[in-house]
């Protein structure tokens, strides 16, 4: 029995309920550094050049690979509570730094960097924190309808709030605009720290003093956990550049508009948010075990589609827009299904660790994906046609095919997760 069996139904509710209130005034600053061109702009509006806008939205994910599990001894060492504590007032303060950051004169483009990579830091403490609060009231089988709905609702917010505050801002919004958006941002990370301090508390988690090594050492040990983490570390790098490189291609390659690329770029998320909204049904229907088989399929399936598919082949867009969707729609299937995970395979008294160590695995695996196909987009190293049988395959199409054909042999790996094989009987006489 779990924690969350000991509580009652309206305890439960209302931490699912609060959890989804500290999702929503959390989500909206994490998003605009992540995806916006708010945070983009007003740092180029500071003095910055283009390289330094990008770098402000690629520090969160720096932190999340290098800092999730000294993150988890700090959790350890403190909290729970008190690392989301810390890590809202700090977000709150680098928000609001940003936000001041005209009044700093010549060093404007430095504050505002500095407050920018406050709150990329204090994302990775909060993140270190999060699942093992959720733990706290989500039982087994509440967890993915919780995550499928919060993320759903989570994207349905943003998406209309920022459409509406790009609307509302102009083509060529003033300084002080942009500086009264940022502060509230801030503040309403205080939001989150209100509601998260009235979740549920499990009190043989809140505080678990584990000597740092004895920690990494239980999670090292846990064969569930490393299998299901060098899994989701191989699968990220393999399938996390098809959403961004469809865009490209059709951009670069198929000589699409930037108008008919936007809708494109619609269908995606249209895509993302299907995947959330019938998460829970999918689970409750396939089980897990199906479930990420069926996913791990749909991501090789729409990569090999885009690969086959040329771009002078009739019907060429719908199928590149089907593929597209089915790929935005596994990906936030694959995120639901890490979530659920999270929880599953981490050992009671040690779970700040156990999340951290498999989160960590999941941005290494994320920045070798991304990072490489950059890397291999820049520096020109494919040959921009050659022909395989009939088929004649530009560069972004051969990036296709090797990641469909990385996916489809990582399917080798599927006995190895715990949810193919939950229970097993190891033997090892070195």
């Amino acid at each position: 029995m779990t924690f969350a069996d000991t509580l009652s139904p309206r305890e439960r509710r209302r931490g699912r309920l609060l959890a989804c209130f500290a999702c929503y005034f959390g989500c909206i600053s994490e998003v605009m550094v992540d995806s916006s061109a708010i945070v983009i702009l007003y740092i180029a509006m500071m003095g910055g050049s283009k390289s330094e806008a990008m770098l402000s939205t690629g520090f969160s994910a720096v932190f999340c690979m290098l800092a999730m599990i000294p993150c988890a001894v700090v959790v350890g060492r403190i909290g729970l509570k008190r690392a989301v504590a810390v890590s809202c007032l700090a977000g709150c303060a680098g928000f609001l730094l940003m936000a001041a950051a005209p009044f700093f004169g010549p060093w404007r483009k430095a504050a505002a960097l500095a407050g920018c990579l406050v709150f990329c830091a204090q994302r990775t403490l909060y993140g270190a924190a999060w699942y093992p609060l959720l733990d706290a009231f989500l039982r087994p089988q509440d967890r993915g309808n919780f995550f499928g709905t919060m993320r759903f609702t989570y994207m349905v917010l943003t998406g209309t709030l920022f459409y509406f505050v790009g609307r509302w801002m102009g083509e060529d919004p003033p300084v002080g605009l942009m500086q009264a958006v940022l502060a509230v941002t801030g503040l309403l990370l205080l939001g989150r720290l209100f509601c998260v301090m009235r979740f549920p508390e499990n009190p043989a988690e809140e505080k678990v003093r584990l000597d740092w090594r004895r920690a990494l050492g239980i999670s090292v040990r846990n064969g569930p956990l490393v299998s299901y983490s060098v899994y989701v570390c191989l699968l990220s790098a393999a399938s996390t550049s098809i959403v961004p490189l469809t865009l490209l291609y059709l951009r670069n390659h198929a000589g699409l508009d930037a108008g008919r690329v936007q809708v494109f770029s619609v269908v995606g998320i249209a895509g993302s948010v299907a995947g959330f909204f019938c998460y829970g049904f999918l689970l409750r229907v396939l089980r897990i075990r199906r479930l990420e088989l069926c996913v791990h399929l749909a991501l090789a399936a729409s990569a090999l589609v885009l690969a086959l598919a040329g771009a002078d082949v009739p019907g060429f867009l719908p199928v590149a827009g089907a593929a597209y969707f089915l790929a935005s729609f596994a990906g936030s299937a694959f995120m639901c299904n890490n979530s659920t995970e999270f929880l599953a395979l981490a050992r009671p008294g040690n779970k700040p660790m156990a999340v951290a160590f498999l989160q960590t695995y999941q941005n290494v695996g994320i920045s070798i994906g991304r990072a490489g196909t950059a890397a291999v987009l820049g520096a020109d190293l494919l040959a921009p046609s050659w022909r395989l049988g009939s088929l004649e395959l530009c560069g972004y199409q051969t990036l296709f095919l090797v990641s469909g054909v990385a996916m489809a042999a990582l399917l080798v790996l599927l006995p190895t997760l715990p949810a193919f094989v939950p229970k097993h009987s190891d033997y090892y006489e070195p």
